[in-house]
């Protein structure tokens, strides 16, 4: 009995031995296709217009109250625009855009809103979304057209980069949003607006100097 458990305890160290002797290190797998790390507003609009969303730029987050006004003009839609009643965005200039009107409410399928992008991603035109206090989830799932301000400094090659900013602090939610709402899921026919917004419009900002408050 016990020569055979000698027998056993020998064929099981041989077999872990011939284990260790082959286990080797593989390298991590790079990336095959590079994404560039200058020239990111120029990629992330690339890939945002790719992706039926409409992009324009500005200097200053202070233009952006009478850019969302003539975007609005152009578009013929109602002179109205929906805005977080927590957001800080409540503190640019909107008397710059007298015929514009601001209402604090939730807005519905009809309506534009305005929000602000924690993040874009340059490598699929991606914006990112925290959740927070002032920025609650359901605000970009509820207008039918939706101006979203992301400056430039606020662009990152790829997903990867935003994880690492993030550290430990992690939001309740993160939304990730390439483009406006669709889905193909009745008769394979592209539907917009379906889950989200219909229009999708991005105002870039140049300044580097903007950040969340």
């Amino acid at each position: 009995m016990a020569q055979a458990k000698d027998m056993s305890d020998a064929a099981r160290a041989e077999i872990l031995e011939r284990l260790r002797r082959g286990r080797r290190s593989v390298a991590a797998h790079s990336y095959v296709h590079r994404c560039a790390t200058d020239g990111l507003d120029r990629l992330f609009a690339e890939k945002a217009r790719a992706a039926n969303t409409q992009v324009s730029r500005i200097a200053d987050v202070d233009q952006a109250p009478e850019a969302i006004w003539a975007a609005l003009r152009e578009a013929n839609a109602a002179p109205r625009l929906h805005l977080s009643p927590e957001s800080r965005l409540n503190a640019l200039p909107w008397q710059r855009a007298a015929g514009l009107t601001i209402l604090r409410e939730r807005p519905s399928g009809r309506d534009a809103a305005v929000s602000e992008a924690d993040y874009g991603i340059a490598e699929t035109g991606t914006l990112v979304f925290f959740s927070g206090p002032k920025t609650p989830s359901s605000w970009h799932f509820l207008p039918g057209h939706e101006f979203v301000l992301l400056p430039h400094d606020r662009i990152l090659p790829r997903f990867e980069e935003v994880i690492s900013r993030m550290g430990a602090t992690m939001p309740a939610t993160m939304n990730l949003v390439t483009g406006p709402s669709r889905t193909a899921d009745i008769e394979q026919t592209i539907e917009r607006g379906a889950h989200g917004p219909r229009e999708l419009h991005i105002l870039l900002i140049r300044q580097t100097t903007y950040a969340r408050g």
